[in-house]
């Protein structure tokens, strides 16, 4: 089975890297990086230039799972080319839109690229993904991460922002699919908070969902052996 892993905003496709070594062999694996690409100002348009990239590699149907941002190009993709889809996962990311509140912090965040440059945006930000305890403890980790994501486009980093800021509500979408989907969220998510994971769970039709204790926004860095089993079981289920 093919299964596609998305990364997310302020992040690369190494974020899957040690991850995917957990998870079953049987499939095959492949992890797409945008992080860089400039050029893109909409989901749907992350979800246009996926498409482009399965159709080079000759992918017929596929698993997807997004995380944060990535789940958002998961479920555009699913909407646009929903035959291509066998089970679609939400990795620590939301089927809503964003609220006017919301919508105007993404604009304030991309103003802030702008004047920091990424650098200095990054490590303001990634730290964020993680709990407190975490942190403490993975200071080197942490430290890396920032080190390599410092070097992306800040253009890239604007316009992802001014992407996710215009995105639609795709609820319908767990609500009616008729394949799979998985869920996983994190206790102390504060991104996708736990209330608003469990109202999505909620939703599904055909769902496997799991919420991490002592999670925040990072599974596969803050607890791989649980998140691996959950997204093990969920591609077991296909």
């Amino acid at each position: 089975m093919n299964v596609i892993f998305l990364h997310g905003f302020g992040e690369d496709a190494t974020v899957w890297a040690d991850f995917l070594k957990l998870l079953m062999a049987e499939h095959t694996y492949f992890c797409p990086d945008y992080a860089s690409l400039a050029n893109i100002e909409s989901i749907d348009g992350y979800a246009d230039w996926l498409n482009t990239y399965i159709k080079e590699r000759g992918i017929s149907e596929s698993v997807i799972i997004g995380h944060s941002m990535g789940g958002y190009i998961a479920l555009a993709y699913a909407e646009k080319f929903a035959k291509e889809i066998v089970g679609l996962g939400l990795f620590h990311s939301s089927a809503y839109a964003d609220s006017e509140e919301r919508k105007e912090i993404r604009l304030k965040t991309a103003r802030v690229i702008a004047q920091q440059g990424t650098a200095k945006f990054i490590k303001g930000f990634y730290p964020n993904m993680f709990t407190e305890a975490f942190k403490e403890q993975n200071t080197d980790f942490i430290e890396k991460q920032i080190e390599r994501y410092s070097y992306f486009p800040k253009e890239a980093l604007i316009n992802a922002q001014i992407a996710m800021r215009g995105r639609v509500d795709r609820t319908k979408i767990l609500k009616e699919a008729d394949y799979p989907i998985m869920i996983l969220g994190g206790e102390k998510d504060t991104f996708v908070p736990k209330e608003a994971a469990l109202e999505q769970i909620a939703l599904l039709k055909n769902g496997h969902s799991a919420m991490l204790e002592r999670v925040a926004h990072a599974g596969m860095f803050e607890n791989p052996a649980e998140s691996a089993k959950v997204v093990m079981a969920f591609l077991s289920k296909i």
